[in-house]
């Protein structure tokens, strides 16, 4: 077998065997008397054709194709180094499109593609919870219902239940507040997960007293600067303190449990063991080999029916799903991420068709030299070959500049991505977007490359070696030429509308939702978490009345204009529910309860907000606790229940205790809040006194100062740690600081989208260029004849014109048909405006118009000034 890095050698084998034979027919000519001369002719002669010969053993070589292959990459390499500029443009158009695939693909691969780094993650899902009641999906389950699960279902090797929750951590500094969960010992086991130092929790830790509790890998090395000795040692957690019997190995951030920095085992009370009412638990599963999520969720469905049919009062209404544990994590960000990605690839199709564009003219000017190649014995298959490595070789190197760039790009990316994209740390330059940017450029060669390759391959020898049809359509494949070149800038257009109305759809309604009423006023306001945990105050009065100490220190504050506190504050993470019966509904055993947003806040919450009161009172100290209840509603709950604003002084009833309704009366109405996010119609709402709360384990402290908020925020840890000093503070924020994280992933997503788009309408009004200046260099000697019989500038200048606005137009046209059938694809990103918007198509088909007109006039005036008697000797 002969190997293709041998070629050299057996080349130069072939050339000595050659020289031999030829040497001794000479000197056996010379030897029977003719001169030299004669002999080395005759020899040659009786020899045959040596270039022939070359060609023919050549081809008994093995791997005759690779050989061929790498002539030919060396003769495009040769060839396109003789045209740079043509070159340069095509690689850099290429490396522009392919550079925003690779950047893109490279946040699908870390976010959505990639598995989850635990142990067959595609066995883990999660259970959850869903009620009629609620308008949120993912609630969690009641222990009692979990136990039940665990016995009836037989899809899941594992079913673990766990809790989040921030712990109190003390030490030598201020105590603070760290991420931690309630977990039972099989959580980590089902995850796969092992600790790297130490153990795991044994059933012997999940027993009532246990203090055993495992530390992340993050806060051994901040808290123990990574000594191993750290096993065994105590820290005090929650007032308590707590043995570390393991240190968990780093792991990925994906806003999970396995995320945190504490994890203690799951103890819960007798009460929440029995209660099938308390809704609060998440639970982690393991399917069984051979088993899917479909077969676990028909199983489900079965065991919650029969849950409601036999605990109504608990059950009835709500349903357990299981999900994928990696469709959890990821919640909404798949969609916009895939719309994305598909705007990148259109950008990729206006590039491919641009280079395409580019080839076909290039192709055009070399029809004589192939012509040549053809009539020497070139078959129309090596042609081809030569012409797609051409393509391909552009390709490559444009992939190639792409990788550099969107390596060199790549934190620039993450910083416009939204910071609550999961596994956003996980995004970057990797094997397989090394390999999606090859598949890529290789992708890109056959679109770019194919097609005219097999049109200059097709041509007229005679005339194209004469010299003759060198007119647009004096040929079939002159004329196939023109029309791929139209149509491609048809395409280009078209692909160009349909990105430019994505992104004004996204740009208007990011402006909208920035421009949307909250229903209260978020400048001068900061906020922070200050937690009081159960084993602080043994009795919730003492809990109360420590929040008035805090208020009454911070309203005394210089700068300070008011001061007041909440269980959750708007456009917070955390929001509570709660279930109602009006005095009507209650009467009515067919109508059942109603939800609403619940809050339980501190006198002068609305004006510390500048929610306006349309009616009756705000709370006042009098609102105590003992006291008959009250309720202020918000605008929303008194409309859709009531029919009107004149509400106060009806009653209700929020809750039940010991299964009797507990009633209270309406004293005013405030206006309507978007509390979950800024771009969320406004929920039914009701507020109760912060002092009639039933337990009460943390606030959120809201101060609205005269100057800068964020400058207060150290008197006011001085003043809370005055009155406590062990008392942590968290999640300290001013509210215009919240409403622009809530806006991050509209805003990220608009600012994409538009980036995107300008460019793929850059390439397009250079590919409308392209095809007129194109039109215009092969019409030169029409023009000139035209001139010549009289024709005026002016004319000229129009039909050029009149001919790149029927291009536009017939792109902009089908970009508009194709964008009404794929924006409802975004219907769900968009606020406050319809997918198919008329005044956005109708801009979007006038403005692109209009630029791409005038992208014509530079070609059409250059036409203008083509003089006659150049143009008449004009090849």
């Amino acid at each position: 077998m002969k190997f293709p890095w041998t070629r050299k050698q057996r080349q130069d084998q072939l050339n000595e065997e050659l020289a031999t034979h030829l040497q001794m027919s000479t000197q056996a000519r010379i030897d029977r008397g003719e001169s030299p001369a004669q002999a080395t002719h005759a020899a040659r002669r009786e020899f045959g054709n040596i270039a022939l010969i070359h060609m023919v053993t050549r081809d008994q070589w093995a791997y005759t194709w690779l050989d061929n292959l790498l002539q030919d990459f060396r003769y495009a390499a040769r060839t396109l180094r003789k045209s740079p500029g043509f070159t340069a443009v095509a690689i850099l158009t290429l490396a522009l499109g392919i550079g925003a695939n690779t950047a893109i693909f490279s946040v699908v691969d870390g976010v959505l593609l990639r598995s989850l780094p635990f142990s067959n993650p595609s066995q883990l899902v999660d259970i959850s919870a869903r009620s009629t009641l609620f308008d949120f999906t993912n609630l969690g389950l009641s222990l009692a219902d979990i136990t039940d699960v665990r016995a009836a279902a037989t899809s899941f090797d594992i079913v673990s239940p766990y809790q989040s929750a921030s712990k109190e951590l003390a030490g030598d500094a201020k105590p603070e507040r760290v991420e931690g969960a309630d977990i039972t010992e099989d959580f980590f086991p089902a995850l796969g997960i092992a600790p790297m130092i130490g153990r795991a929790f044994t059933s012997a830790d999940i027993q009532p007293g246990s203090r055993a509790v495992l530390i992340s890998y993050h806060l051994w090395h901040e808290r123990f600067g990574g000594d191993p000795a750290a096993i065994g040692k105590s820290i005090m957690l929650d007032g308590q303190p707590h043995t570390i019997v393991g240190i968990m190995p780093a792991l990925s951030h994906m806003d999970f449990a396995s995320d945190n920095e504490i994890w203690a085992p799951f103890l819960p009370s007798e009460e929440e063991r029995s209660s099938r009412q308390n809704h609060d638990f998440a639970v982690l599963a393991r399917l069984k080999s051979g088993r899917t999520v479909e077969q676990a969720q028909q199983e489900l469905d079965t065991i919650a029916a029969r849950l409601a049919s036999t605990y109504p009062d608990a059950d009835k209404g709500w349903t357990i799903h299981a999900t994928s544990l990696k469709a959890y994590l990821l919640g909404d960000a798949r969609g916009p991420l895939l719309i994305l990605f598909c705007a990148v690839g259109f950008v990729l199709l206006i590039a491919c068709a641009n280079v395409s564009n580019l080839f076909l003219s290039r192709g055009w000017s070399r029809r004589r030299e192939f012509a040549i190649r053809s009539a020497l014995g070139a078959t129309r298959g090596a042609l081809l070959r030569q012409l797609f490595v051409e393509t391909a070789l552009v390709s490559l190197a444009g992939g190639f500049c792409a990788l550099l760039v969107a390596a060199c790009t790549m934190n620039a990316l993450r910083a416009l991505l939204p910071p609550e994209t999961p596994r956003i740390q996980e995004v970057g330059i990797n094997g397989s977007v090394a390999w999606f940017t090859l598949t890529a450029s290789l992708l890109a060669a056959i679109l770019s490359g194919l097609v005219p390759a097999f049109l200059s391959s097709r041509l007229d020898v005679a005339s194209a070696i004469k010299g003759c049809g060198v007119g647009p359509s004096s040929s079939w494949s002159g004329a196939g030429h023109n029309i791929l070149r139209r149509l491609l800038a048809v395409g280009e257009v078209a692909v160009a509308a349909i990105l430019l109305i994505g992104a004004t759809l996204a740009v208007q309604s990011f402006a909208r939702l920035v421009r949307a009423d909250l229903g209260f006023h978020p400048d001068h306001i900061v906020t922070m978490r200050i937690e009081f945990p159960e084993f602080r105050f043994a009795q919730p009065e003492q809990g109360i009345a420590f929040v008035q100490q805090i208020l009454n220190s911070s309203r005394a504050i210089p700068d300070v204009e008011a001061a007041s506190a909440g269980l959750v504050f708007p456009l917070g993470d955390a929001v509570g529910e709660t279930t109602f019966q009006t005095e009507i509904s209650a009467k009515d055993p067919q109508a059942g309860e109603q939800s609403a947003l619940g809050n339980s806040v501190t006198p002068g919450f609305f004006s510390t907000f500048g929610i306006p009161l349309l009616a009756g009172r705000d709370f006042n100290n009098r609102d105590a606790r003992g006291k008959p209840k009250v309720f202020i509603v918000n605008e929303a709950l008194a409309r859709k229940y009531f029919g009107s604003v004149d509400v106060v002084g009806k009653r209700f009833s929020t809750r039940k205790e010991n299964g009797h309704p507990e009633w209270g009366q309406i004293i005013g109405v405030a206006g309507n809040v978007r509390e979950i996010r800024p771009g969320s119609e406004p929920k039914v709402q009701i507020y109760a006194p912060f002092a009639q709360a039933r337990l009460v384990t943390g606030i959120f402290l809201a101060v609205r100062t005269k100057a800068d908020p964020l400058a207060i925020v150290p008197a006011i840890q001085d003043r809370v740690w005055e009155i406590d000093k062990n008392r942590p503070i968290a999640m300290i924020k001013t509210v215009d600081q919240q409403i622009a994280e809530d806006f991050a992933a509209p805003k990220s997503q608009s600012l994409l989208l538009s980036i995107f788009s300008a460019l793929g309408f850059i390439l397009a009004l250079v590919g409308v260029y392209g095809v007129m200046s194109y039109q215009v260099s092969q019409q030169t000697r029409e023009i000139g004849i035209r001139m010549a019989l009289g024709a005026e500038a002016c004319g000229i200048l129009r039909a050029v014109i009149v001919h790149g606005l029927k291009l536009t137009l017939a792109g902009v046209t089908m970009g508009l048909a194709t964008s009404l059938a794929l924006t409802r694809f975004i219907r769900g990103l968009l606020f406050g405006i319809s997918p198919t918007d008329p005044l956005t198509f109708a801009s979007v088909a006038i403005s692109l118009t209009l630029v791409a007109v005038a992208a014509c006039c530079i070609p059409a005036r250059r036409a203008m000034t083509v003089d006659p008697m150049i143009a008449l000797h004009h090849d």
